[in-house]
């Protein structure tokens, strides 16, 4: 726990840094906003593979089946394949854990559980990732989901409806901005990365041309 924030800082403590504009000194795209692009390119396209497999399967299905409701189905996954395929948005993935300073993307199932309210528009909150390893049991392979928690400084969010224990939704897309080191009630020094909201708008003009 914090005892209160401004007493809990230690001296020395690593302040959240900046990771910079969206583009380099010579005004090109920076590396972090370009490896960005790229993982939204990634995922618009995986969303289209998906979405075409999906109705694949509901086409087949319709030729065997009478059953009611399928056209609609058809119909909803058609559309959003055109969204996808028209639309100028950004198909923004979740944060991938690790997370790193200078990572942008969404919250994984957009949600954080509070941990504590520090301030209006700063909280502590902790966010679970689910990762898929490979264990080994009775010397049979197998796909397991273990859950990795991972505690956040937010900032830059509206914090009058939360309170600590509390899962809040937010939809915003985050930037991982630096990293904040507190000391526990314990007096143990702890560290959490800080996240704010990242603007999308600043980079709409850096966007390389898309592929169907």
């Amino acid at each position: 726990m914090w005892t209160t924030f401004a007493s809990a800082l230690v001296a020395g403590l690593l302040a959240a840094q900046a990771t910079g504009s969206a583009t380099d000194e010579e005004g090109g795209v920076s590396p972090r906003v370009a490896a960005f692009l790229e993982e939204c390119e990634t995922a618009r396209r995986g969303a289209i593979i998906r979405l075409e497999y999906q109705l694949r399967g509901l086409r087949n299905e319709q030729q065997k089946s009478q059953a009611k409701g399928i056209g609609r189905q058809i119909a909803k996954v058609e559309e959003d394949l055109r969204a996808l395929r028209a639309s100028q948005e950004l198909v923004v993935p979740s944060l991938r854990f690790p997370v790193e300073v200078g990572a942008i993307g969404r919250l994984p199932r957009l949600t954080c559980h509070v941990d504590q309210v520090l301030a209006n528009g700063e909280m502590l909150a902790t966010c679970s990732f689910s990762l898929k390893v490979r264990t080994v049991e009775k010397r049979q392979a197998r796909i397991e989901t273990v859950i990795r928690p991972v505690s956040f400084l937010v900032r830059g969010v509206p914090t009058t409806q939360a309170h600590a224990g509390a899962d809040l939704e937010l939809l915003d897309v985050f930037e991982v901005t630096g990293r904040q080191t507190y000391e526990t009630d314990a007096g143990k020094p702890t560290t959490v990365l800080v996240i704010e909201p990242f603007d999308l708008a600043s980079i709409a003009k850096l966007r390389p041309a898309r592929t169907p």
